[in-house]
C-alpha cells in the first residue's frame, strides 16, 4: 500500500474514532476501506450504516469514487432514492447502495480521504 494511501487510512481513523475501519489492500498500491458505522442522521432509517469506498493507487490525485452506503438504508419520509443513490449494488461482498458524487476537481488537485467522506454525509443530510 502507498504511504498516501495509509496515511489517509490513519487520517480517517482519527477523524471517526469511534467508528471501526475494515482496510484490505488491493494489488495496486491502494486499499479498500470499510467505516462503521457511520451516522447519516434522522431523515434515515437506520439513522447509522457503514460506508465503503476504494482509495486507488494514485490517491490524492485520483478520486475516491464511487462510495457506497449499507443497502438496509432507507429514508425515512419513505421516498424512494434515485439517481445519484442507487441501490442493488455490492461492495466487498456486502449489499450496497451506491452514492455517485465525483469530485472532478481530482484531475488538476489533489484530494481527501476525510473530505471526500464528509461531502458523502453532507450531501445525504441534505437531500431533498
Amino acid at each position: 500500500m502507498r504511504t498516501e494511501v495509509s496515511t489517509a487510512i490513519e487520517e480517517l481513523g482519527r477523524q471517526f474514532d469511534r467508528a471501526s475501519l475494515s482496510v484490505r489492500e488491493d494489488d495496486k498500491g491502494g486499499a479498500y476501506v470499510i467505516i462503521e458505522p457511520v451516522t447519516l442522521g434522522s431523515r434515515y432509517r437506520p439513522e447509522s450504516t457503514w460506508m465503503g469506498f476504494h482509495i486507488p493507487a494514485q490517491y490524492p490525485y485520483a478520486d475516491i469514487y464511487p462510495v457506497f452506503i449499507g443497502a438496509e438504508c432507507c429514508r425515512a419520509d419513505g421516498r424512494a432514492f434515485v439517481a445519484p443513490i442507487t441501490p442493488g449494488h455490492q461492495f466487498e461482498g456486502r449489499a450496497a447502495i451506491q452514492v455517485s458524487r465525483r469530485s472532478p476537481a481530482a484531475v488538476i488537485s489533489s484530494q481527501n480521504a476525510i473530505g471526500k467522506v464528509l461531502k458523502i454525509i453532507r450531501f445525504l443530510e441534505t437531500l431533498p
